[in-house]
């Protein structure tokens, strides 16, 4: 019986001395940009591992999506070593000796491995995980390690952030609100007199002799000019567009002076504005339409880098012709146009001025948000969209601002050209560095 028990007693001996392990120390993990080095510590001199044994050490670096396992070193006991040698001397190789990190028991072994940096090592893990060769049961059981945990090897690049771009503000003047209604008479082809019979023109006729009729009705009133933009229809010669423009708008005056002759008005008391092809006007119709081949039209439209003669020849060329000559039956009998835009005046009871006028003093403070609440009382008045406009880009809400430049513009407030102007300037920017920072990260991919 007594002998039984020290047979098991030196079983568990053996158990226990196979389960030794090599110490690791002073591990770190550092990077260059490119790579990644794993370096660290062995102190292999530790009692208990049989001389017949062989450790393998298998470093491994790890995080949320991936792993990567590095170089292993080999630790042999002496008898191991003799063992191995043997045969591979057997097996021809004579020479054969302990290779790169490979080492014997019983001394320091420096350790140091490299591997390619990745975008994934944002918060990296280093491991190891330990086997012992010739002792099956010595592995049961056995898990990794964690030798540092949480170390930001890769950063990602932070895109710069939106920049503030220049603005243009524009005062409001005293003038009678149409809101959106453009007031348009429509023109025949080439024509540039005045037909009340063709496209519901007597109805806006109408609309535009109420207008003057309130602004000489109202006491508190002062009329001070009448604005006029005549347009052509882009499809014609560039100069004879221009004389057409504005000889059309011309008509409209002369029209307006005909028909209240008791008011005394004279061409002094008008303005023609803009009397140029009214790619403005394109723009707006074949935004709004279902019409094929819009987004090839719109990008056409806003290429700033072609005249307008080359811009129809590329129209010209979609789909055959065809897109071009739905267009001129369509979309440019509507461009054919005098618009009657505004009504300037003098009073003491227009308080949308004010505010405007005071929400822009507010911006040029840098009181963004106060002047977007003052003014945006006023947002149907077209006066305000271009300081709408404004104090939303000066709080970097680009997307939000655009839509009020471009009713602004449609509402014949050249500054909001500017302000889109400087927004699609910092889209680019945006754009470009964006790129910088995909070709950055592909190269760790």
């Amino acid at each position: 019986m007594k002998k039984l028990f020290t047979i098991v007693f030196l079983g568990l001996m053996l158990c226990e001395s196979a389960n030794a392990q090599s110490k690791i120390s002073n591990q770190e993990m550092t990077h260059d940009g490119k790579v990644v080095t794993v370096a660290f510590d062995i102190d292999t001199d530790v009692k208990g591992i049989p001389s017949r044994r062989k450790e393998v050490i298998k470093p491994f670096i790890y995080g949320d999506k991936d792993t990567v396992w590095l170089d292993e070193v080999m630790v042999y006991g002496r008898g191991r070593y003799m063992r191995e040698k043997q045969v591979n001397h057997i097996n021809g190789d004579k020479d054969w000796e302990l290779g790169e990190n490979q080492t014997l028991k019983g001394g320091e072994f420096a350790y140091e491995c490299t591997t390619p940096l990745k975008r994934w090592m944002t918060s990296a893990n280093l491991g190891v995980k330990r086997s012992i060769v010739g002792c099956a049961r010595c592995n049961e059981g056995q898990t990794g390690e964690d030798l540092a945990e949480n170390v930001a090897l890769f950063e990602e690049p932070v895109l710069p952030a939106r920049r503030t771009p220049a603005y243009v503000l524009a005062n409001a003047e005293k003038f009678w609100d149409f809101g959106q209604d453009e007031l348009e008479i429509i023109f025949k082809v080439s024509k540039i007199e005045i037909d009340s019979t063709v496209f519901n023109n007597e109805v806006t006729f109408g609309k535009i002799l109420s207008a003057v009729d309130k602004i000489h009705s109202n006491p508190n009133y002062k009329l001070d000019k009448i604005q006029v933009a005549g347009y052509a229809s882009p499809e014609g010669p560039p100069k004879f567009n221009t004389w057409l423009g504005e000889n059309r708008a011309k008509a409209l005056i002369n029209y307006i002076i005909a028909q209240r002759p008791d008011y005394g008005l004279t061409e002094s008391d008008f303005e023609i504005v803009n009397g140029e092809e009214n790619w403005v006007g394109l723009r707006r119709v074949v935004a709004a339409s279902q019409m094929d081949y819009k987004d090839e039209v719109l990008a056409i439209i806003d290429n700033e880098k072609w005249s307008g003669e080359m811009k129809k020849l590329k129209i010209e060329e979609l789909d055959h012709g065809w897109v071009w000559a739905r267009m001129l039956r369509e979309i440019y009998p509507h461009l054919r146009s005098a618009r009657y835009l505004s009504i300037y005046y003098d009073s003491s009871d227009d308080k949308a001025v004010e505010d405007i006028n005071a929400a822009n003093e507010m911006i040029r403070e840098g009181k963004y948000n106060e002047a977007l609440e003052l003014v945006i009382t006023h947002k149907e008045d077209m006066r305000a969209h271009n300081t709408i406009g404004v104090a939303l880009m000066m709080q970097l809400k680009f997307e939000e601002a655009m839509p009020w430049f471009e009713k602004a513009l449609s509402g014949n407030c050249p500054s909001a050209q500017s302000n889109i102007d400087a927004i699609n300037a910092e889209y680019e920017f945006e754009k470009e560095q964006k790129e910088i920072r995909d070709n950055y990260l592909k190269q760790y991919e």
